[in-house]
């Protein structure tokens, strides 16, 4: 089959839309992958022209969240023009609300899709009843049909590399489909493509209640954790570098690459530093956070370590968001990440309306003790469906932000929010002070002259300060680091401003 996989997202870091076009492809199927990071509805004409111009038989969207409206306004679009193609739509937004994507689509596959997707093309083709599919959700006149859950593949070293840069892959550029040259490519890539995602795992350890893990966790009754061979991800690396020379680093995504044992950490570090040789930057979890991990990573070239914090109270970390993670933990590992000269980024999530006054004071607290210099990387709060956090807020009556127009990194300006962005770059003595007196008209002034220092001159110093460590203290390298920084910074600017105009959700 002649297969389109569309993808709203506004740079190429759609791995999961890379990992079915490739299984696709594998599989003897034809397989476009079109990017759209237009909020311009006008321009999706572009994509209807080349579904037409190439003989296109089935469109597939990967979707998350935050851009379902924009993709339901390209999906009504495409079903007035072409109703006979089936537009199926997957992704993290189809597994977690599959009802809205088959309010503007024909089916919804939920969960890891590969197989769901090959089986559906298959039964398509051979005109045969879609209730044996399991994985998928479909409209059978008013009703909708919710088929069960496909049991999860444990051998994930089956699935080819979803690629850098894949064969077939194609942008909207200028009002038109282009195919993505290396050109293209660095335009649309954050920090210019210099950084390639690899994922080495399905699944997470924790089944956090905001996280689409816990939604994944309902569906499939459990989530496990499967793993790839040492030589499956030293190929997948050895094939981006070879064919990307420009690359500076990797950035393994897993939700937390910590949870392979030692030997194979031990393993994989011997065949990176040998075949590969580049920094990676890795994410884990506190509890998993281990001293003979650490030294042998680093020993490889891991430069960048990312960790939740989440919250400072140990309550809202157990008991709302499910995180088996004390404030000693978290502060044990990141005091181990120093010590081992690996940077430490950390998250923390906030606007969190089960928190009590309190307990973002213990927030605070918690995140001033980490040992300098660190990255901390705040978060708002996002009730996404499907999600445990989302059924909960809902049973107990608490109003909350659509999750499909909320944006996360837009954090609500109270002082307390002010004052924990600066604790990496103010002396901890400065921030205690002014939280003791944040409700004080004269504090809440400072506040926000140093909230914009903070934002405008401190903050990017001190990450390329850490970025000039991480990569070895090359002034060169910093200096070029610098320039994709604000190169993507400015994108995303831009991607904002464009949103704003168009009026789009």
């Amino acid at each position: 089959m002649n297969i389109a996989l569309i993808s709203f997202q506004n740079n190429t870091e759609v791995i999961g839309a890379k990992y079915l076009h490739a299984f696709l492809r594998a599989n003897g199927h034809t397989s476009h992958l079109i990017l759209q990071p237009d909020s311009d509805c006008s321009s999706d004409i572009s994509i209807f022209n080349f579904i037409e111009d190439n003989d296109v038989q089935m469109v597939g969207i990967s979707l998350m969240s935050g851009e379902f409206f924009r993709a339901a306004k390209f999906a009504k679009e495409f079903k007035t023009g072409f109703s006979d193609i089936p537009l199926v739509i997957g992704g993290i937004h189809a597994t977690i609300a599959p009802e809205d994507c088959l309010s503007v689509a024909d089916f919804a596959v939920r969960g890891e899709g590969e197989h769901t997707l090959l089986e559906l093309i298959r039964f398509i083709e051979e005109k045969k009843d879609f209730s044996e599919i399991r994985g998928i959700c479909y409209k059978k006149g008013s009703d909708i049909v919710v088929n069960p859950p496909r049991d999860l593949e444990k051998n994930i070293d089956i699935f080819p590399f979803p690629g850098h840069l894949p064969d077939m892959m194609y942008v909207v550029h200028r009002k038109s489909v282009r195919r993505m040259d290396m050109a293209l490519f660095k335009s649309y890539s954050r920090y210019s493509g210099i950084f390639p995602n690899i994922i080495t795992t399905r699944g997470c350890p924790f089944s956090c209640t905001y996280c689409c893990n816990s939604a994944y966790k309902l569906l499939y009754g459990h989530y496990p954790v499967r793993k790839r061979s040492v030589s499956s991800v030293i190929m997948e690396c050895l094939e981006i570098v070879s064919t990307h020379k420009n690359c500076d680093s990797i950035n393994i995504q897993d939700d937390c690459f910590f949870t392979y044992d030692i030997d194979w950490l031990a393993e994989f570090a011997r065949h990176y530093k040998k075949r590969i040789g580049l920094p990676f930057k890795v994410r884990t979890t506190p509890g998993h956070i281990k001293k003979d991990k650490l030294k042998v990573l680093k020993d490889a070239g891991l430069v960048i370590i990312m960790i939740g914090m989440q919250s400072g109270s140990d309550r809202i970390n157990k008991e709302i968001y499910r995180r088996n993670v004390t404030g000693e933990q978290f502060l044990k590992a990141a005091s181990m990440v120093r010590e081992t000269g690996i940077v430490g980024l950390y998250d923390v999530i906030s606007d969190n309306p089960y928190e009590t006054e309190v307990e973002r004071e213990e927030t605070l607290s918690l995140a001033l003790k980490i040992p300098k210099p660190f990255h901390l990387k705040m978060f708002s709060l996002c009730f996404y469906q499907g999600t445990e956090l989302n059924k909960k807020a809902m049973a107990d009556g608490v109003s909350f932000t659509d999750p499909r127009i909320d944006d996360y990194g837009a954090l609500a300006p109270t002082p307390l929010n002010k004052i924990l962005n600066m604790v990496p770059t103010y002396p901890a003595a400065l921030m205690k002070f002014l939280a003791a007196r944040r409700d004080n008209r004269l504090a809440g002034y400072i506040i926000d002259i140093l909230t914009v220092l903070n934002d405008r001159i401190f903050q990017p110093v001190l990450f390329l300060c850490l970025m000039h460590r991480a990569y070895g203290s090359k002034i060169s390298k910093t200096a070029e680091i610098a320039i994709r920084l604000g190169k993507t910074a400015i994108d995303k600017r831009t991607v904002k401003i464009k949103k704003l105009f168009s009026g789009q959700n």
